[in-house]
């Protein structure tokens, strides 16, 4: 860091020198790119705090039932978010407004991590979200900075090995062990190692999981009774229902929360938020 800091303070004072014979230009440009680049970090952290804030809770999710309120159509939802936990604000959006949803609803967040790759076999995190006849989950992919996240059919077939493989290792382990917590993380369970041989926390958990729900957390089921519409037609298992909606057709939903300002805040802040801010997610989307 040091070097780095010689350098750009030589150029910089370079600049200072010379401000009346154009020296005024890059510094211009320079605090241009500043405040646009604070603006979007500004903007991007009180947005991913309201939605940490603002989480359906666990309690209404159950409250609307297998069906969650609506007509559920053949297919599946992949639910595109950035939280790794919990239940999207914008999820309750497309409940009340929406006359249907799809059978099998996948809340999908891509994290970037702050290591140099993540192994394939790690890339996915699944969790279930509520009993077994809401069909409800969540993936959790992550990246590294030499990773290449290409959002193509790739991405979709590894998605749902995961998913596939989640399933089967939850049916086998609900009758054979009495343990009540398990971890999977994809086909491994060892912790990945750092370049300097110590176990890496970054991959094997995520910090922005609640400590009720662990990653891939699977708990012994204390019964085993399906009734109602939790029965599949024809005796057919999990991973053939899932098939099937495959088979039904696959829908990318993204959603765009909007902040604005309070009304109280400083004009600067407005100016940032409501029009900047607003600006730049508008032509980044």
């Amino acid at each position: 860091t040091i070097l780095p800091l010689v350098v750009e303070c030589t150029y910089f004072s370079a600049v200072l020198f010379k401000v009346n014979q154009g020296g005024w230009v890059p510094l211009v440009i320079a605090a241009a790119f500043l405040v646009i680049m604070y603006v979007w970090h500004y903007g991007t952290l009180k947005r991913y705090e309201f939605e940490m804030h603002s989480r359906v809770s666990m309690a209404w999710i159950l409250g609307l039932g297998p069906s969650l309120g609506l007509v559920r159509v053949p297919g599946i939802g992949l639910v595109y978010t950035e939280l790794a936990s919990g239940v999207p604000h914008i999820f309750s959006h497309f409940i009340t407004n929406l006359p249907a949803i799809h059978s099998v609803v996948v809340f999908v967040c891509v994290k970037n991590l702050p290591v140099y790759t993540v192994p394939e076999e790690e890339r996915f995190l699944v969790k279930r979200i509520g009993p077994k006849n809401f069909h409800m989950f969540r993936c959790v992919a992550r990246y590294g900075y030499r990773d290449l996240h290409k959002k193509d059919d790739d991405f979709e077939k590894r998605l749902f090995e995961s998913l596939f493989l989640f399933v089967r290792l939850e049916s086998m382990m609900e009758g054979c062990s009495d343990s009540d917590d398990y971890s999977i993380c994809g086909s491994q369970q060892q912790q990945p190692k750092d370049g300097n041989g110590n176990e890496s926390r970054n991959l094997s958990t995520f910090d922005t999981f609640d400590s009720v729900e662990s990653v891939i957390a699977l708990t012994k089921r204390t019964s085993h009774t399906v009734t109602g519409s939790s029965r599949m037609s024809g005796g057919v298992d999990e991973v053939e229902f899932i098939n099937r909606c495959r088979d039904a057709g696959v829908v990318h939903i993204m959603g765009n929360t909007m902040i604005r300002a309070r009304r109280e805040a400083r004009f600067y802040k407005r100016i940032a938020i409501d029009y900047l801010y607003a600006f730049l997610r508008k032509i980044c989307r």
